[in-house]
Parts: structure tokens; sequence; C-alpha cells
């Protein structure tokens, strides 16, 4: 009963109350499109609930070059109720600050803790806390402590997922404010898959991002990915890829994302995916 009233607690938290504070390395290579895809330790970032349907005991890293990096455990194994704990650490670019900020530190960084599990065979919820730290867009030194709740539902060949982000209000002047994100992925026979997912402020409904992603798994220990994103306002695009080795105890993975724009930067991630 009190595992019941605990899962109870987060759906009444989920009706009311979502920024992506790190982007994952399955999200960047598929269009930031995975909302409301079953994943591994990505679900920390994207759906905290997205873990709920598999039976993994995992440790992932990945590397943005330069300077950006993730490490995450995730264990759905050893209990009902699966958890996942993660850190990050990524670079403020120079467009993140207000005209004349002079940061003292370039990074900003971040501590996630998440539950997650079941209420059936088809619905999954999860909760997460973080701890996030850094300039803001001033320059000077600030924290975030904030959470993220999720659901996803898995028919099988589909699933349909929704998260928000920063329950308690986030900090606008850190570029994390309360917002949400919805999608759905078809899959055919466990080998090819399309996603795709929105991100929308809580003040309106229409998106202010929409992704795509495909992925293609072969039976030869190998996936490719591709996807495309949009930010509507800026009218801004990016196309992405990505490709993996995959095995049943180890997985490496690549992925850029291009934008479509002049003198912008591409950016390049390698992970590993360790399972036991």
């Amino acid at each position: 009963m009190k595992q019941w009233g605990l899962w109870a607690i987060l759906l009444v938290s989920f009706e009311l109350f979502a920024a992506q504070d790190f982007v994952p390395i399955q999200e960047k290579a598929q269009g930031q499109s995975l909302g409301g895809a079953i994943q591994l330790n990505d679900s920390l970032y994207s759906n905290p609930a997205a873990s709920s349907f598999v039976n993994v005991y995992s440790i992932d890293g990945s590397l943005s070059l330069p300077r950006s990096f993730a490490v995450s455990v995730l264990d759905t194994k050893t209990s009902v109720l699966g958890g996942a704990l993660g850190y990050f650490r990524k670079t403020a670019e120079k467009d993140y600050y207000s005209p004349g900020a002079s940061p003292n530190s370039k990074f900003i960084q971040g501590a996630k803790v998440a539950l997650m599990g079941r209420l059936n065979n088809q619905i999954g919820i999860g909760i997460s806390g973080k701890s996030i730290w850094g300039p803001d867009i001033s320059g000077r030194d600030n924290r975030l402590n904030d959470a993220d709740v999720g659901a996803i539902f898995n028919g099988g060949f589909f699933q349909l997922g929704a998260s928000m982000r920063n329950v308690f209000g986030g900090k606008e002047i850190m570029k994390f404010e309360r917002e949400y994100s919805v999608g759905g992925r078809l899959s055919y026979d466990q080998i090819l898959s399309l996603s795709v997912a929105t991100q929308s402020k809580m003040n309106t409904v229409r998106p202010y991002q929409y992704g795509v992603g495909v992925e293609y798994v072969s039976p030869y220990y190998f996936a490719i990915r591709g996807g495309y994103r949009t930010l509507v306002q800026e009218r801004q695009n990016f196309w992405s890829a990505g490709a993996s080795f995959v095995s049943p105890r180890l997985s490496l993975h690549y992925s850029v994302e291009f934008p479509n724009e002049t003198n912008s930067l591409t950016e390049h991630t390698l992970g590993t995916t360790l399972l036991f």
C-alpha cells in the first residue's frame, strides 16, 4: 500500500506541474526525439520513467568534445523500484551570457538522482531530483535545486511518453524554466524505429522545438541513427547522426549534430555503456 501511495503522489505532481539540463548522446543522434521512448541511462536526462521497462544494471559515460561530459549508473535489476544516479558538466557557450557578463567559471555542472517503476505491464512513471550549479546569464555563480517527473506507456511496437521539468519553477536567470515534453515511438520488429517529440513552455501549448529521429539496429552488432530538430522562434535547424557498436556487455557510441547555419560549431560526442 505504501508503494502505491508513493506512485499516486508522483502522478498528482505530474498532473500539476518541465528545460532539459543535459542532452544525452542518443537524444543528440536522434534529434532530441526520445522523450516518449524506452531508454537506458539516457532516461535520467530526458524522461525519468523511460527506463522503467528495462531490466539492467548499467554504467554509462559520454564525452562531448572538447570539455563536456556525463557519467551515470542505472539499476532496474535488483529491486522492483529502479534507481539512477548521474553527474554532468557542460561548457556554457558565449551566447548563454548577457552582454558584458564576466563569468568566474565557464562550466555548468549538475548531479541527478532518479526513481522509476511500473504501475502495471504498460504504464511506468518516474521522478528525479537534481542540483545544478555554475554561472547564470549575468556571469555570477548560482544554483538550482529542482525536480523532473515523467510517465510512459509501453504498447510493444509503439510507446508514448511525457515529462515535465523543473516542477518547482526552475530558475530563469540560469535558463532553466518549467517546461514539458511529449513524444512517441513506433518500432518494427525491434530493428527499425521512428520517434518524434516536442518541447513546450508551461505558459503556451505551441511547442518551441520539434524533433524527429530514426534508428536501425542490425543483428550484426551495430546500429545507425539520424535525426532532425527545429527551434521555431529562433528559426534554427539541426541535423544529427550517430552509430553504435552493440553487444550484450559493452556498447560504444558516436553522435554528431550539424547546425544549419554558417559559423556554427559541429558537436561530436563519444560514449560507452557497460551492462552487468
